[in-house]
């Protein structure tokens, strides 16, 4: 017999009503505690005004190392990290650092550009260099690359980026050795040149791991620490056929951390499938888990009203009363349309670059290279751009484009007003065809304290697409925080 069978109507209504209120009270509590933890100070990396939260699946109180000396990574690594102009670890560092290198699993939700890859890499750096777990393990093909650490990457741009951190911090310690796999490049150069350094921390995209494991190139079966970076990127670009393939391979007593910039369900699923439920920890930094959007104060949004055919104009007299010093980045929709601006722009006197996903890689690492160092100062792209990397210095986001969907506007934007700066994004909004993400942006750009002009306001109520659903834009987790 069931409970509800065995219970009167006046019984059932009051357990209800019960269960209602224990939970509201929990609401309230979380939330509570949520607002009364704060950031202590600013650093390289982090603004004051970010919050942080923690809390694990276990109830496990979690530890926070709040400066280097706290952290028992090796003095060489020590120092890089003063030479590097860091001066304390930033809130998601502080909360990630003892659970990874406990060997517990991890769950970090923070936004792009808050220090989560060092967050990872060096846990992972300490740990394969320490005796026990850095001991040479069997159980793999004599020749076959077997790593003991994977690290996986929505993007060839990001796992690159990845790869130089990791190169940076590993040769502070002499015996670690780093290779990078993705796609878009030869791979039988890959290959030579991962089974050359016999890598013991492989950084790669799903697509061209697998690819590899299928070629028996690389064995996962010593890798006793995944993880995953971007995870709610790596989803939206449809890897999720990929990633079920890789887990499949690795060891079943692994450590497996989860950084994510979002927290949909989609996301909370994929990580209670792979991580262990008794023995994960959940970190979330800057309301990241609250499911409010935490816009970014530092990034100025302004909206221009253009036509297409307007546009050229428009954004070159913008272009021509910024300061000369200015790093801007653009954004528009296709290849086609990037290469166009990039062109137009560079025939106007502008130093310009392009990237975009055709672009063979040498020629979008130069590109991304030149504007980094400085020597251009516009970078012409798509999406590609728009999520993971972490390029300083950026001053100005122009959407050319409108972006596709929220998600996809806020990674954008966020390129900018990042490690404490001011930054300031312009997008131009057509009224052919981008009335239905305006309410969204209305939503986004008053959550972040800005002014939101007359004709964007006028189509607030308009029917919008699945892209552009204002519960989404309110929904979505920090990704303006940086």
């Amino acid at each position: 017999m069931s409970k509800r069978s065995s219970e009167s109507d006046a019984e059932y209504k009051a357990r209800k009503k019960a269960k209602k209120a224990n939970k509201k009270k929990l609401k309230k509590e979380t939330k509570k505690k949520r607002k009364s933890k704060s950031s202590d100070g600013s650093d390289n990396i982090t603004t004051e005004t970010e919050k942080e939260t923690s809390s694990s699946s276990n109830n496990e109180e979690v530890a926070s190392w709040e400066s280097f000396a706290d952290a028992p990574f090796a003095e060489p690594i020590q120092k890089a990290l003063k030479e590097a102009g860091y001066t304390k670890p930033s809130p998601i560092q502080s909360r990630a650092w003892p659970v990874a290198i406990s060997g517990k699993d991890l769950i970090a939700v923070a936004k792009t550009g808050s220090g989560k890859t060092l967050g990872f890499l060096l846990p992972v750096l300490h740990r394969i260099s320490s005796p026990i777990d850095g001991a040479s393990k069997g159980g793999h093909t004599i020749g076959v690359v077997a790593p003991l650490c994977i690290i996986l990457s929505p993007t060839r741009e990001l796992a690159i980026q990845i790869h130089g951190e990791s190169v940076k911090f590993a040769s502070c310690l002499n015996n670690i050795r780093c290779g990078c796999i993705y796609g878009g490049t030869n791979v039988q150069s890959q290959c030579k040149q991962l089974k050359a350094s016999n890598a013991q921390i492989v950084i790669a995209t799903p697509g061209r791991l697998c690819d590899l494991l299928e070629r028996d190139v690389l064995s996962l079966s010593r890798s006793s620490i995944c993880i995953l970076d971007e995870a709610d990127r790596m989803l939206d670009m449809g890897f999720e056929k990929q990633i079920t393939s890789i887990m499949k391979v690795l060891p079943t007593d692994r450590q497996t951390l989860f950084f994510t910039a979002t927290w949909p369900k989609a996301v909370r699923k994929m990580a209670a499938k792979y991580l262990r439920e008794k023995d994960t920890i959940e970190v979330f930094i800057g309301g990241a888990g609250d499911g409010e959007l935490a816009a970014n104060k530092a990034v100025t949004q302004s909206f221009i009203e253009s036509q297409d055919d307007e546009k050229d104009k428009k954004l070159y007299n913008i272009l021509c009363e910024m300061d000369p010093a200015s790093s801007v980045v653009i954004f528009a929709n296709t290849k086609r349309r990037v290469d166009y601006v990039a062109k137009a722009f560079w025939d106007e006197g502008f130093a310009t670059v392009a990237v975009h996903g055709d672009k063979p890689q040498h020629e979008r690492g130069s590109s991304l290279k030149k504007f980094i160092n400085k020597e251009v100062n516009i970078l012409v792209a798509t999406d590609v751009a728009a999520r993971g990397l972490d390029i300083k210095g950026v001053t100005h986001v122009i959407n050319f484009d409108m972006a596709r969907d929220v998600e996809s506007y806020v990674h954008r934007i966020g390129r900018t007003g990042r490690a404490g700066e001011l930054g300031q994004s312009i997008t131009f909004w057509n009224p052919d065809y981008d009335k239905d993400c305006s309410p969204a942006l209305v939503v986004i750009a008053k959550n972040a304290g800005q002014e939101v002009p007359p004709f964007l306001k006028k189509y607030e109520k308009v029917k919008t697409s699945k892209q552009w659903k204002v519960a989404t834009a309110e929904t979505v987790s920090a990704e303006l925080l940086k």
